[in-house]
């Protein structure tokens, strides 16, 4: 187990080479990474109403870390009154709503582009456009004869002009 651990370890990078001043590295308190310290992990704070989720797939070639209220995007997680279904599941206060970048849930649109930059793509979501997605969007240049190159993606949802949900993920096969 520590092998298939230490294959697909992918702790946040203290600085990645080119990489823009928006890539970030932590939601809430939790590292966007996957190793022996940071696994699959869903965690409920129930006063605040928040749930960070952190997933990994393909060995950690995929990886998500997700801040929202949303709970059909962790119905496997917790059951219906908010009790845990797994030992990887656990209710208990999250250390902020932040992210390492300083970006907070209840910013507005205008806040998230002074501290990040101006986002790769703008587009309304939801089955009536109620929301504003701010995607930023970027891939490592290619280092040498290795063809596989890591994707980062940042999401930063907005409903009625404040930030609801922030999604990170990472493809580090694109």
């Amino acid at each position: 187990l520590s092998l298939l651990f230490a294959a697909a370890s992918v702790p946040p990078p203290a600085h990645i080479q080119g990489a823009p001043r928006w890539l970030d590295f932590s939601i809430a308190g939790y590292a966007f990474a996957y190793d022996e310290k940071h696994t699959v992990t869903t965690v409920h704070d129930k006063k605040r109403g928040f749930f960070i989720k952190r997933e990994v797939e393909c060995d950690g070639g995929l990886l998500s870390l997700e801040l929202t209220r949303d709970r059909h995007d962790v119905l496997e997680a917790f059951d219906m009154e908010g009790h845990p279904l797994s030992p990887s599941s656990v209710e208990k206060p999250l250390p902020s709503l932040t992210t390492g970048k300083g970006v907070t849930i209840g910013d507005s649109p205008a806040t998230v582009a002074k501290r990040l930059g101006k986002p790769t793509k703008v587009e309304r979501t939801g089955s009536r456009g109620q929301y504003l997605d701010y995607e930023y969007v970027w891939q490592e240049p290619k280092s040498g004869d290795d063809d596989l190159q890591a994707s980062y993606d940042e999401v930063y949802t907005f409903k009625k002009g404040k930030l609801i949900q922030i999604v990170f993920s990472r493809d580090a096969g694109a």
